[in-house]
């Protein structure tokens, strides 16, 4: 739970509306090409992102990551955690 938590904690920003930070804004880049890519929009990216973790049952995390090349199932350490949600 304690890496979980840590990793957690340093993805939080804070929020564009609060005029703060850029905390639930995606900038353009790579990361939200890939996603407009593969899902349309980052709003159904989220839809589904919050979709899927929430059948998680019990005290469980949910990732995005970027995949090693490897095609074998590794742990979460050796992959970029993007985003987690508990």
């Amino acid at each position: 739970g304690h890496i979980n938590h840590s990793l957690f904690w340093k993805n939080l920003a804070p929020a564009a509306s609060e005029k703060k930070g850029n905390g639930g804004v995606l900038k353009d880049g790579p990361l939200k090409n890939a996603i407009v890519e593969s899902f349309g929009t980052f709003d159904n990216f989220k839809k589904e992102f919050n979709t899927t973790t929430a059948g998680i049952q019990g005290s469980g995390w949910g990732w995005l990551v970027r995949p090693s090349r490897d095609r074998n199932q590794d742990p979460l350490l050796i992959h970029v955690p993007v985003i987690g949600v508990e």
